[in-house]
């Protein structure tokens, strides 16, 4: 049976955002991962991934690099936010449409599982 795009995402966002779970960028994670999808609605994709690299710490490296690995980015079976953003620079218009809505149904899935999993800052 073949899955349907938005059940690999659940499937591979859960163990994710669950080794999140204690450890020191849990309540900053949080934070960022629930509002990711509005800023990539509000911004757009390439900005709001160009945020995220920006920003470089711990929090927004380790979203960037969970983002990436549930759209298939990877290197070493990491997260490649490197090959995410050449791939999202280098798109044409269609591609970028198509690459913003599958990040869009990831990142859901991500915040999702944030809300059930992680604690909120204290």
């Amino acid at each position: 049976m073949m899955k349907i795009r938005t059940h690999k995402y659940a499937e591979l966002a859960y163990p994710l955002v669950s080794n999140i779970k204690g450890t020191g960028v849990e309540a900053k994670y949080r934070t960022l991962a629930l509002t990711f999808p509005s800023m990539v609605m509000q911004s757009g994709l390439a900005q709001a991934v160009g945020f995220l690299m920006a920003k470089n710490n711990d929090e927004h490296k380790t979203l960037l690099e969970h983002i990436a690995k549930l759209l298939n980015y990877v290197d070493n079976g990491r997260g490649s936010s490197e090959a995410l953003h050449r791939a999202i620079l280098s798109s044409s218009v269609t591609e970028y449409q198509l690459l913003s809505r599958k990040a869009l149904e990831a990142t859901a899935w991500l915040k999702r599982y944030t809300q059930a999993l992680l604690e909120k800052q204290s």
